[in-house]
């Protein structure tokens, strides 16, 4: 999850359905017999009049030219129905006629017809405020001044019938707010907004339009049995920021239940927490709150909220609201920036720190890439070199059940690529390829889970793929030109490197990833297909580098892991004489068997070393030859 207390990010204000006090109807708006409707409004002005009968509502508002009013005023005066949609799409029915409004968004629909105006809807302190006029002038209001109260006048109609509820929040009379599946609930954070929550509901937060104040809910699995009091309080101090410190701490008992409390101060933001912790079972809950403000009392208001957390949900309690984003054992993961949603069973995870979507879990690993089609490629064309380069990348007794076959999806059809692949051919990993091609652009999406767990993993790939769905048409908006990493790169392609410092020039592959890039520095690190090259200064001769190889070999270590010189011998390359040492190591410790090249040359008093490590499973034709092109393209000053 992401760390939020301490950052001050702007949110913008599209939750607005924890709106239970504000928006619940006072009596003054409960008469229905009244057909005629005035009301009576000032800019600045906590009081509204309607038919006469007064009552204080958050203040309205002008700005930009546009005068903004709560909007019970106007859904309670003039008997209009409302409903919430997908937390921000309000839509007002009166009569026979609609305006849906949309929080963050100057576009207003009356009657099928957008228009636009100057404020987006906006929440202030738990009430929704919406612009005046164009609302009521859908309802055939007439709006005038009041030269001598200086007071905005409405006057219109109540409509026939309000055709729904007149509180933004459909779920009113719910005093708390709770998961069913996380098993926990609390009294409802009044004053504040709920502004995000994780796909798998694992993290919530409630915020108010500053975020001077905001509350946390996180709940963790706990694998390592249970907690000492010493390691709850660790775990709660891994959400802290770098610069917060600890000014409180302690064991405090609520409603029978042992909680660990820690009070902290972030002295950048000016911002008091308290953390309140607690194990259940398996599942660590942490309920927190984040008060800007001079001294630790600003958290002394949120003392009733923390004691009202509680790690167990009553599904009998209907004043709470359950926020759950499992739906029978599934959760709906949505990428807005990808236009991606896929559905997964509970245990699966979003990584929010990728670039790219990806998903874990103990059962595996799913991800999506996109890239632009190249002019006159095909899909299936495109499946070909995927398959062409599963056998060029890995040695043919390390893969098996390769397939493709066509696979239907929301997006249109698809092929997928079907293998397994193993790194030791002990362990063996399932992986499914899934090339979609539409529009310009194509769509991978990667399964990867353990061959042991064929069954269930075959079960959540059908069910992920029958329910992935790509936004292509925002696709297309949002992205442009795409060029593949792998794909439409020539693999042959060589970038000639060259070393000042140490005197030497290389020429590497272009699709190798660096991870140590600066030639001149005393280290060079690049990834290639299984394996790495290592170029760096080693004390010893060329000569005593491949000594100490052969000594190694034969002592106890080498023995244990299974080295074994394959080659040592003397050669030129570049104009430069040095030495070339093969050794396989059969039974490394934590990896794959992997062979290794170590070419060293005398330099300087010391020597150079040009290291390639390939482990067994990718020590085909084309890597090898990869490996000894680079090589033979060395040359020394």
């Amino acid at each position: 999850m992401n760390r939020v207390f301490g950052l001050k990010k702007v949110i913008a204000f599209i939750l607005p359905m924890l709106l239970v006090l504000a928006m619940l109807p006072s009596a003054i708006f409960a008469d229905e017999a009244v057909e005629r409707v005035e009301v009576r409004l000032k800019a600045g002005s906590n009081t509204v009049k309607i038919n006469g009968a007064a009552t204080t509502v958050e203040a309205p508002f002008i700005k930009s030219g546009t005068t903004m009013v709560p909007l019970r005023i106007i859904t309670n005066a003039f008997g209009a129905g409302l409903k919430l949609e997908n937390g921000s799409v309000i839509t007002l029915t009166y009569n026979d006629r609609k305006v849906v409004l949309t929080f963050g968004s100057k576009t207003v629909t009356v009657n099928g017809k957008k228009q636009t105006v100057a404020i987006a809807p906006v929440v202030i302190k738990n009430s929704t405020m919406v612009p005046l006029r164009i609302i009521v002038e859908a309802f055939g209001a007439k709006i005038t001044t009041d030269a001598a109260t200086k007071e905005t006048v409405i006057v219109g109609q109540r409509a026939a019938s309000s055709g729904g509820e007149t509180s933004i929040d459909s779920d009113s009379g719910k005093t708390k707010v709770g998961d069913s599946y996380g098993n926990w609930s609390m009294n409802y954070p009044v004053g504040l907004i709920q502004v995000e929550q994780s796909d798998s509901g694992n993290f919530v937060r409630w915020a108010d339009a500053k975020e001077d104040a905001q509350v946390l809910v996180i709940t963790e699995v706990v694998e390592d049995g249970d907690l000492s009091t010493d390691e709850l309080r660790e775990k709660i101090k891994s959400y802290f920021d770098e610069s917060e410190f600890v000014t409180d701490q302690r064991t405090v008992t609520v409603g029978g239940l042992k909680f660990e409390k820690i009070v902290s101060n972030l002295k950048a933001d000016k911002t008091y927490y308290e953390y309140r912790g607690i194990q259940q079972g398996e599942t660590f809950y942490l309920v927190a709150v984040g008060i800007t403000g001079n001294d630790k009392s600003v958290l002394n208001g949120y003392q009733a909220l923390l004691d009202s957390f509680k790690p167990s949900y009553s599904k009998t309690d209907k004043t709470i609201k359950d926020i759950t984003k499992v739906k029978n054992g599934v959760i709906t993961f949505v990428d807005k920036e990808y236009g991606l949603t896929l559905q997964l069973p509970v245990g699966w995870y979003n990584v929010p720190d990728s670039a790219e979507p990806l998903y874990v879990s103990k059962e595996g690993i799913i991800s999506l890439d996109i890239s632009s089609v190249k002019e006159g490629d095909t899909l299936a064309a495109w499946a070909a070199r995927r398959e062409k380069n599963l056998r060029d990348s890995l040695v043919s007794s390390y893969i098996r059940n390769v397939s493709t076959a066509p696979l239907k999806m929301k997006d249109g059809d698809a092929l997928v690529l079907s293998y397994q692949h193993s790194g030791d051919q002990k362990s063996w990993f399932t992986t499914k390829e899934v090339m979609l091609v539409s529009g310009d652009y194509r769509y991978e999406i990667d399964f990867i889970s353990k061959a042991a767990n064929e069954t269930k993993f075959q079960q959540t790939f059908s069910n992920a793929i029958a329910s992935l769905d790509i936004d292509t048409d925002f696709i297309a908006k949002q992205f442009g030109l795409i060029e593949s990493d792998w794909d439409n790169d020539n693999r042959t392609k060589r970038l000639t490197k060259r070393s000042s410092t140490y005197g030497y020039s290389i020429d590497i592959f272009a699709s190798w990833t660096g991870e140590k890039t600066n030639f001149n520095d005393d280290e060079v690190l690049y990834f290639i297909d299984g394996g790495y090259m290592n170029i760096y200064e080693a004390q010893s001769s060329a000569g005593q580098i491949s000594s100490n190889i052969a000594s190694y070999a034969s002592s106890s270590d080498g023995v244990r892991e299974g080295l074994t010189i394959k080659e040592s011998t003397t050669l030129s390359i570049g104009g430069k004489t040095g030495t070339k040492t093969v050794v396989h190591v059969a039974k490394p410790i934590n990896t794959n068997s992997y062979t290794q090249y170590v070419y060293a040359f005398d330099w300087n008093g010391a020597s150079l070393i040009f290291e390639f490590i390939i482990e067994d499973a990718y020590a085909t034709e084309r890597n090898l030859k990869m490996m000894n092109d680079v090589v033979q393209s060395i040359r020394f000053n």
